[in-house]
């Protein structure tokens, strides 16, 4: 989906799915963060070993990446997919999906395929690559984020697929989340999300 401007994209000829709602992150079909990166360690060393012509997977990083700049990719990941309640207000137009602890992320479609705009950290593009949305965001230092969002066939479940990649390591970090849908508590109700990963909520207490 790649694209120069706005302006040159095609129309959308079929109306897009509704990811509006709210949704909360089911830990149990989500990805486990500490795994994929274990698991991204032993890809990275793979292509090393092999663009290397070389057999030998045993060790640390590859000799020419450095830990700090592979811990650093992924403490920047693990902070950008560790959102456990996702919000969406989407109309024919634009979609914005808010995001517990971090910015919303908007996208002003309007009728076209997808919209790209410029600012002073890089390049974004969003929207529709068929029935899936996609957000791209291009930054200074060779940075490039993406973030897939996709629904199951009854709209009960979203999949959130997010790739970072670094000019300086060439295998991108993919993590994939899944949420569903909830109604969120009165307001009466305070609500917390608990190291155990489940959400408890408590009557507020009523003025005397």
């Amino acid at each position: 989906m790649d694209a120069p401007s706005s302006d040159e994209a095609p129309m959308r000829t079929d109306e897009p799915r509704d990811f509006s709602g709210h949704w909360e992150k089911n830990y149990q079909l989500s990805d486990d963060f500490n795994n994929r990166f274990s698991l991204y360690i032993a890809d990275v060393q793979r292509r090393y070993a092999i663009s290397q012509g070389r057999g030998d997977l045993q060790g640390g990083p590859p000799a020419g990446l450095s830990t700090a700049t592979i811990n650093g990719l992924a403490r920047f990941t693990e902070e950008l997919t560790r959102m456990p309640l996702l919000e969406i207000l989407q109309d024919e137009n634009s979609i914005d999906i808010e995001r517990e602890d971090d910015f919303t992320l908007h996208c002003n479609y309007l009728d076209r395929l997808y919209s790209t705009t410029s600012n002073a950290f890089g390049t974004d593009l969003c929207g529709w690559d068929q029935e899936r949305l996609i957000f791209r965001m291009t930054l200074a230092g060779g940075l490039n984020i993406s973030h897939q969002f996709s629904l199951n066939a009854d709209a009960s479940m979203l999949n959130v697929t997010t790739q970072v990649s670094s000019g300086s390591v060439a295998v991108p970090l993919v993590i994939s989340n899944y949420y569903q849908r909830f109604i969120p508590p009165e307001v009466d109700y305070n609500c917390l999300l608990t190291l155990t990963r489940n959400t408890v909520c408590s009557q507020r207490g009523t003025p005397r």
